[in-house]
């Protein structure tokens, strides 16, 4: 999907022309996600989300004050989380949205993966979800019915975009599809509203999301010290920082 001047904003992937993907990846995904469902202990918070009225729980590393860290998690949900990860459907899921992120987003994914490769580097205790990721973080959204109310994920990098992988047993083209609000405005992935349609009764739709923070990005641009307080008494050197930033969030279309 592109906007009126032709710039690409959203990418739509297929799956593998694989005649076992249905039974290997997708009927694999909805067992081991629906299994994570009943043995994961869920917060009120978690289970009724601003996202919608789901279960669903991030893990990996993110950055919300202070420094960079990697999620907490009970170590009931925390067992759960890493199942699910190590799940090798799972990792088929993350390699494809990963690879097609770098085919059709080049320079934006040489982006994620210097900035991780930095992080990890400064902070080795960081964890990657998956060995070939540039995303920081993955949500799973356990279900079983995930109907995404509308939202922005404000807090995701804004230049760069996110991932999102389905799976489940609806129709898809009886519901579920995507709504993508205000794409009549130049924007960027983490500015976009969205939200799911409704699916079938009885029937089910899982949801995997990888992406990264915003927050990760100014972090390290600023020398791996927080925004504030970073630059000193240095106008100039704040002007710069806002100025790469900016470069950097018109380049992200194109990238």
């Amino acid at each position: 999907l592109c906007d009126w001047q032709g710039r690409r904003i959203v990418y739509c992937i297929g799956r593998p022309r694989d005649e076992n993907w249905m039974r290997e990846v997708n009927e694999e995904v909805i067992c081991i996600v629906e299994k994570g469902r009943k043995n994961a202990k869920f917060t009120a918070k978690q289970l009724d989300n601003r996202r919608g009225p789901f279960p669903a729980e991030a893990i990996r590393y993110s950055h919300s004050g202070g420094q960079p860290s990697n999620t907490k998690h009970s170590a009931r949900n925390l067992k759960v989380l890493e199942t699910i990860l190590a799940n090798p459907a799972i990792c088929r899921l993350s390699g494809i949205a990963n690879s097609a992120y770098k085919r059709f987003c080049p320079g934006m994914y040489e982006e994620y993966q210097k900035n991780s490769d930095a992080l990890r580097a400064w902070k080795p205790s960081l964890c990657q979800n998956f060995k070939n990721t540039v995303f920081a973080v993955t949500t799973v959204n356990f279900g079983p019915q995930v109907i995404a109310d509308d939202h922005v994920d404000n807090g995701n990098f804004g230049p760069g975009g996110c991932t999102i992988s389905n799976a489940g047993n609806f129709n898809d083209h009886k519901g579920g599809e995507m709504v993508l609000w205000n794409l009549g405005v130049i924007i960027h992935s983490a500015l976009i509203r969205h939200q799911n349609l409704p699916i079938q009764p009885g029937k089910s739709r899982y949801l995997i999301t990888q992406y990264s923070a915003g927050a990760l990005f100014q972090y390290v641009a600023n020398g791996f010290l927080q925004q504030q307080g970073s630059f000193g008494t240095s106008h100039r050197a704040e002007e710069r920082a806002i100025e790469t930033r900016e470069c950097t969030a018109v380049e992200g279309i194109i990238k």
